[in-house]
């Protein structure tokens, strides 16, 4: 009876698991922290922030945390936030997050790290982020980078597991040291390829695409200049497509390996267009059937 129950309760769990698409509480950090947990080591001034632009489109509630040592040596152990999500064992997913690193209250002064981004589920990594150092680049405010933390996961463990954020940086903390920032915190449901740009996305520089997909499929990355939120439903094919239609422009065609994985290169123009106009992204993947990914939408930074 004990293992009719468990079986029963399993089942239960992957039909809920279908219908919900994101299993992230509050990843917006809208009004407050909660149910995040705050951990970790020393840092400067992590908590809620208000009024943060992190993705370049606009001021939102956000995390914010100076990272970092307090006294030497290095190195220095990492600042926390976590909450608890219900994972279903044998499911893919599909992490992913906006953050920021920036030097707001000295930004004339250069850093040789800005901090270090890494997530894990069930203490297993699955996205990584490493901003590099900050530059005075002489605008006002100064250098601000931007970039999505995203992965792809199959938990081993059912039930509620832990979603754990880390930040850490080399050097000693403090509120003159530089700053990160995470938003839209998202946990959902695999629907097709998992794509993302990786690293700062800086106008006049070369940019890496990532696509995670299933093994040896083909894929397509598509751009275009507009989203259609609602998305559009074509004849068999799964999932649903985002994009613009009229100005939808395919980037790259390839293969992904045998862990099911494929990345490209392309140059980002050095037009100051591209700092306030958002461009939307999605892929998808063929294997006996052509399934599209999750879309997403970013603007550059300078």
């Amino acid at each position: 009876m004990r293992h009719l129950f468990a079986a029963a309760l399993t089942a239960l769990l992957s039909l809920t698991a279908t219908a919900q698409n994101e299993w992230v509480t509050n990843g917006e950090f809208t009004t407050t922290m909660s149910p995040w947990v705050l951990g970790g080591a020393y840092s400067v001034n992590p908590g809620h922030e208000v009024g943060w632009d992190t993705t370049g489109r606009g001021a939102s509630d956000c995390f914010g945390v100076n990272a970092g040592g307090q006294v030497t040596p290095s190195p220095y152990p990492p600042n926390t936030i976590e909450q608890q999500v219900l994972m279903i064992q044998g499911l893919t997913y599909e992490f992913r997050a906006d953050a920021s690193g920036s030097r707001q209250s000295n930004p004339t002064v250069n850093n040789a790290d800005i901090g270090t981004i890494w997530v894990e589920v069930d203490n297993v990594e699955i996205a990584r982020l490493a901003f590099g150092g900050y530059a005075n680049n002489g605008l006002p405010g100064g250098e601000v980078k931007r970039a999505q933390i995203c992965g792809r996961f199959t938990p081993a463990t059912t039930g509620q597991v832990t979603l754990k954020i880390f930040f850490q940086r080399q050097y000693l903390g403090g509120a003159a040291n530089p700053r990160m920032n995470l938003d839209n915190v998202s946990i959902r449901d695999v629907a097709g390829p998992t794509y993302w740009i990786q690293g700062n996305r800086k106008i006049g520089t070369t940019v890496t695409h990532q696509v995670r997909g299933t093994p040896n499929a083909l894929f397509g990355t598509f751009v275009a200049a507009g989203e259609n939120p609602t998305g559009t439903s074509f004849p068999g094919i799964g999932g649903l497509w985002f994009l613009d239609l009229a100005t939808t422009t395919t980037l790259a065609l390839g293969v992904m390996d045998g862990s099911g994985a494929g990345s490209f290169s392309r140059a980002i123009p050095a037009d100051p267009v591209f700092l306030s106009t958002p461009l939307f992204y999605q892929a998808a993947e063929w294997t006996t059937a052509i399934q599209f990914g999750h879309y997403f939408g970013v603007v550059c930074t300078q």
